[in-house]
């Protein structure tokens, strides 16, 4: 059970990692085409921010009604749609990096949104998700880490992790929320299974990770957003000091708090309140040692 766990820990971790890598790539072309530089317009970035945590509200409050109601179908196809515009925005600036031809291009950026509207709709398994998920949440992070820039990444940081801090252990709002959307297949999770046999249908949150064979989740199962958002400040952070360091510091805080999350919290929990400090620790370890020196 002990390597069956720590396996699952290193694969959500190389989740985190991956999602960082493509976003990076794509925060880059985009900044390499964009006539200025977005990420210096603090302005805009704190009212991104606020935009964003409005949204994320309203999102949550939208979800709860209709689950309510049993119309979580109709949600599903609204939200892989919204999943799918995203896979064909990275794509897009990803096979622009290729030595391809524009007939092939043409071909592969809208050929890819159009094979994960199909899996992820009438094929869907963890694979898919998982794929999906990275996509998606690297394309999010390039997108908010480019326009937001560093001031409005970090309050970002500090808003979203109280919030799922308020949305888990407050409200509980969230839980309800995961439970509903798991049930419907609503793909909004990360999830890394102990073995490659695991189903959809054993996915459930509400199973504690506690060693016993008959009550073992089977899975890791961390949101899309925990992915994400962090990677939003990984990415601002590099585009503001523009070394490697700058990247790989809040990247390694970000996966040294994922593990620890893991290793305490044997129950259904936030994740931002860990993974946001540690990618902002990280930052701050870079900015002290760029003054060292």
């Amino acid at each position: 059970m002990l390597n069956r766990r720590i396996g699952t820990e290193i694969g959500t971790a190389i989740l985190f990692l991956v999602a960082s890598l493509i976003g990076l790539v794509m925060a880059l072309e985009l900044e390499s085409v964009s006539p200025t530089n977005p990420s210096q317009n603090t302005s805009a970035g704190f009212g991104y921010v606020i935009y964003f945590i409005v949204a994320v509200i309203l999102m949550s409050v939208v979800i709860l009604y209709i689950s309510k109601k049993k119309k979580l179908g109709i949600l599903r196809i609204v939200f892989v749609i919204s999943m799918v515009f995203v896979i064909y925005i990275v794509s897009s600036l990803l096979y622009a990096l290729l030595p391809i031809t524009y007939p092939e291009y043409y071909f592969l950026s809208f050929g890819t949104p159009v094979l994960f509207l199909y899996l992820l709709l009438f094929r869907q398994n963890w694979i898919v998700i998982n794929i999906a998920g990275i996509l998606t949440a690297a394309g999010l992070a390039a997108i908010w880490g480019v326009d937001l820039g560093l001031y409005a990444a970090i309050v970002l940081m500090i808003a979203f992790a109280v919030y799922d801090y308020i949305a888990v252990y407050k409200t509980k709002h969230m839980l309800d929320i995961a439970r509903a959307t798991t049930s419907s297949n609503m793909p909004l999770f990360f999830i890394v299974p102990e073995n490659l046999n695991f189903e959809m249908k054993d996915a459930d949150i509400d199973r504690p990770s506690d060693g016993e064979e008959e009550n073992r989740r089977g899975a890791i199962m961390i949101g899309f957003g925990d992915i994400a958002i962090p990677n939003v400040m990984v990415i601002s952070s590099y585009l503001y000091g523009g070394t490697i360091s700058f990247f790989a510091l809040p990247l390694i805080g970000g996966i040294v708090a994922m593990f620890i999350l893991f290793s305490f919290i044997k129950r259904p929990a936030p994740g931002l309140p860990f993974l946001n400090t540690g990618v902002l620790i990280g930052f701050s370890i870079a900015i002290l040692l760029r003054f060292i020196h």
